[in-house]
């Protein structure tokens, strides 16, 4: 019987990180990756054994390629397994299943082959989403230091560098896809992505210096692939927003909502599998009802 291995990117809440840990726990194996800016400790306190944590921690750049880095570190270390599972689950430390585990389980089982991962062609999307590709951002520090005079330095010159809007030559070879980061891929798929990332180094240097390519380098990797077919896939553009083109998730269309108890009725209605972003704060009560209300893992 095959399991899901679950990989997760997090970096703060390590009250939060410990309860999600333990809800997903049924038929599956979690392997973590904790932001090298975070104390990996309090993370590992809060969990049950058998957790994987990754050997390699980067500091992770919100919407920098240190995103992407970092899930495929996790690719790469569950892939030692991937005869064991069925699907990797990619989530962060800020979500929380609103659905049972044996139900997520199920879904994933059941669909054995498919990818459920949706996303647009970004040629269709040029007055926002081919923003994020034709043009560098220096999103991600250029000089790694903890002395704060170095750190001021490298922000002031990549404020200018962004000021001076300096084109990003997309590749022809391929078509550019985006859609929302937190899916649900084979291993086999998954083997492919990692295989591409390695055997096509221009790839990730088109990529570099883009805005959010966690949302568009996996997704263009699989649009232009074989397991294209059997995927959620491409989605008919309808405005922006990358909300959209989520596949498990019930997330906020601003992207900056933090679920409470208040939005139970939206919740406990929902058709999705997880709901982003909860934290062990104001999402304490919420977190407490979802465990009692809506999680089963007999």
């Amino acid at each position: 019987m095959k399991k899901i291995a679950y990989l997760i990117l997090a970096h703060d809440d390590p009250i939060h990180f410990g309860k999600l840990v333990r809800a997903i726990d049924y038929q599956s194996d979690t392997y973590v990756h904790i932001d090298a800016k975070s104390d990996e400790k309090q993370f590992r306190a809060e969990c049950p054994a058998g957790v994987t944590f990754a050997k390699r921690r980067l500091p992770i750049t919100w919407a920098g390629i240190s995103m992407v880095d970092a899930l495929l570190n996790l690719i790469e270390e569950a892939l030692r397994f991937k005869d064991q599972y069925t699907h990797f689950v990619f989530i962060t430390g800020s979500d929380y299943p609103i659905k049972s585990p044996k139900e997520i389980y199920t879904k994933l089982t059941n669909n054995s082959k498919h990818e459920f991962v949706r996303y647009i062609d970004m040629r269709e999307s040029p007055e926002h989403y081919m923003k994020l590709i034709t043009r560098k951002y220096f999103l991600e520090p250029l000089f790694r230091s903890e002395k704060r005079s170095i750190k001021s330095i490298d922000n002031i010159l990549r404020k200018y560098l962004r000021r001076l809007r300096i084109p990003n030559r997309w590749s022809d070879k391929i078509i550019p896809y985006c859609g929302h980061t937190w899916c649900a891929l084979t291993p086999e798929c998954c083997s492919y992505i990692l295989e591409f990332h390695n055997k096509n180094p221009w790839f990730y240097k088109v990529n570099k210096y883009t805005f959010a390519p966690d949302e568009h380098y996996f997704h263009t990797i699989i649009g232009n692939s074989p397991f294209a077919a059997n995927s959620d896939g491409l989605q008919i553009y309808q405005g922006r927003g990358i909300w959209r083109l989520v596949n498990f998730h019930l997330i906020c269309p601003t992207l900056k909502k933090w679920f409470t108890l208040e939005d139970w009725d939206q919740i406990s209605g929902s058709d999705k599998y997880f709901v982003r972003k909860v934290n062990s704060i104001q999402g304490a009560e919420l977190v407490s009802t979802i465990d009692k209300e809506l999680l089963d893992k007999s």
